[in-house]
């Protein structure tokens, strides 16, 4: 329940900000910052205000996830039409779904300005927007380089034409900012729930703007300052360890109980703190809880026949109502073959779904009847026999010999039919986005130990208590450069599908161009569908896609950009 009223609360107090306020070149010109709090209560509703941004649908409720940062190796866009945007390699300075997405951070920037202005520098709401205001800018600098940086409220329609700041002196800001707020937030066990940022959270993401960083040079086709990168990878290490040494936090076991919990409306329900960010979603958009974002709905695993899910079954649950789902992520065969190489089913089997729906009509109604599992897919127990279906459902198995032909599925890491609310609305669910999770915090202590100080037994402690909880093989003795092409597939099987990551890892090892272009040929190989061969044209990127382009819908107001960046 505490995860329905935090989001409604951030949607209704957004909605008053949406209304009234565009990020750039609409801020109300009456604004006045001293009149804005008169108590606690007021301060702490418009810090909600803050974090609304990340919650919307063209941000981690859905659109980013796919459109500006779905575009890696590991997935494809599951449609042979592609609309304009980063993921179909097509896009340009007139993106909606780029400008949508920068409008966004500066209204959350413009938002964390406003409270920080009015807010006592020791408080715990000052710290969340100071952090807030720091994620925001950190999501422009991966996304677009150098950005205007305003550090101060909006309160008139003068003096909006900004140039574009060195992202490096943005870099030092931001962390500066998020190191200077950490004592001041809230220890992980005194949050309410992991949709708001704690001290060991703040820790893990300086860790990932660090390891980010490091990689600058490549997207920049500079020769890497190996004195910077050492600093870099020590500053991501150090912050990596402090959440390790916390003791906060722990790996849940097994991996698909931390998706089951964001389809289910749970927060680390077996106890262990694995997931120490999410983005807050909730309700189903059909009754006074309108927070619902997309994510099972676009990203995730629903069944594509909206006479079930909306017609006939809207107000069921479970298997008679699997949720509706447009599908549009798709694993590519190289994901496939990781899990198959690793013999990693923990994962694999959960992070791309198994199974396709099976439906019969009788009559006018039509009902979900069972699941129709790929070869080898189907449940068994430790004897290798069968288990048995739900009561009044049935499970079948393709043949081999069509599994062998299309290995190709969705992404199942996030699942409507484990939505606990009803009716199930078609497009919008309440599955929270994961942000940071435990395993990520380890696997990235692992990659920064390595860079600094090769294969240690810190740095295969952390890689294996990964691959453990997958109960598959763990490492043993290897050199530096073996350690950190392990680190590579491990983060993929992994963290898969989560908030852009394989994307934005690409991009800082300088692999990103390189592995697009093999993905070229990997579409032609047996066992990717061949109904899902247009995705090679998704593939066809330049180098100009380590950046994003500045929209239009920016430098047409703002004067001050006076340059695009390269390519675009």
């Amino acid at each position: 329940m505490m995860k329905h009223n935090i989001s409604y609360l951030i949607f209704s107090v957004s909605l008053v900000f949406l209304m009234a306020c565009d990020a750039l070149d609409k801020e109300p010109h009456t604004l006045v910052p001293e009149t804005f709090f008169s108590s606690e209560s007021e301060i702490q509703s418009f810090l909600l205000g803050v974090y609304a941004p990340l919650q919307h649908e063209h941000f981690y409720g859905g659109d980013y996830l796919i459109y500006d940062c779905g575009g890696d190796d590991l997935s494809f866009y599951q449609r042979s039409t592609p609309p304009t945007c980063i993921m179909c390699g097509n896009t340009n300075s007139g993106d909606v779904y780029l400008s949508r997405l920068w409008q966004l951070l500066y209204q959350g920037i413009n938002r964390a300005n406003v409270l920080l202005s009015r807010t006592d520098t020791t408080s715990t709401p000052y710290a969340e927007a100071l952090f807030l205001r720091s994620y925001y800018y950190f999501i422009l600098v991966q996304g677009w380089g150098d950005v205007p940086l305003r550090l101060e409220p909006t309160q008139d329609v003068y003096g909006l034409n900004i140039p574009r700041t060195d992202k490096q002196l943005i870099y030092d800001l931001l962390i500066r900012d998020i190191e200077i707020a950490i004592p001041h937030l809230k220890d992980f066990g005194a949050i309410a729930t992991p949709e708001f940022i704690s001290q060991t959270a703040a820790m893990g993401i300086l860790a990932r703007i660090w390891l980010f960083r490091a990689g600058e040079c490549y997207r920049d086709n500079e020769t890497p300052d190996d004195t910077f990168r050492q600093k870099c990878f020590t500053q991501a290490r150090d912050w990596a360890q402090k959440v390790v040494d916390s003791g906060m936090h722990g790996l849940v076991k097994p991996y698909n109980r931390v998706f089951m919990d964001l389809s289910e409306d749970l927060y680390n329900s077996t106890g262990v703190k694995e997931s120490m960010w999410e983005i807050a979603e909730a309700g189903n958009r059909t009754t006074s809880e309108t927070a619902a974002g997309r994510i099972g709905n676009t990203i995730g695993w629903g069944l594509s026949d909206s006479q079930i899910g909306i017609t006939e079954h809207v107000d069921e649950l479970g298997l008679a109502n699997p949720g509706f789902g447009y599908n549009f992520i798709y694993s590519s065969l190289k994901l496939v073959e990781m899990y198959e190489q690793e013999g990693d089913t923990a994962r694999g089997d959960w992070n791309i779904v198994t199974y396709s729906y099976v439906t019969q009509s009788v009559g006018t109604t039509k009902n979900v009847v069972g699941r129709k599992y790929y070869n080898g897919k189907l449940p068994r127990d430790t004897m290798g026999n069968p288990l048995p279906a739900p009561a009044g459902y049935v499970y079948s198995e393709e043949s081999e010999e069509s599994s062998k032909m299309n290995k190709t599925h969705c992404c199942g890491k996030y699942r409507r039919e484990f939505e606990t609310i009803s009716p199930k609305n078609k497009n919008y669910t309440p599955i929270n986005c994961p942000l940071l999770r435990y395993s990520d915090v380890l696997l990235m202590l692992a990659e920064a130990e390595n860079e600094i100080s090769g294969v240690t037994p810190l740095a295969l402690s952390c890689l294996n208590q990964v691959r453990q909880r997958a109960g598959i093989d763990l490492y043993g003795v290897m050199n530096q450069d073996e350690f950190r092409e392990v680190i590579k597939q491990e983060r993929a099987m992994e963290l898969c599908f989560e908030y852009g990551s394989r994307r934005w890892d690409l991009i800082r090892w300088g692999d990103f161009l390189y592995e697009m272009k093999m993905m070229e040929s990997y579409v032609y190989r047996s066992g990717w569908g061949p109904a899902y061969q247009y995705a090679a044209e998704y593939y066809k990127i330049t180098n100009a896609y380590v950046y994003f382009p500045i929209p239009d819908t920016e430098t047409s107001l703002n004067s001050g950009i006076t340059w695009q960046n390269p390519g675009w």
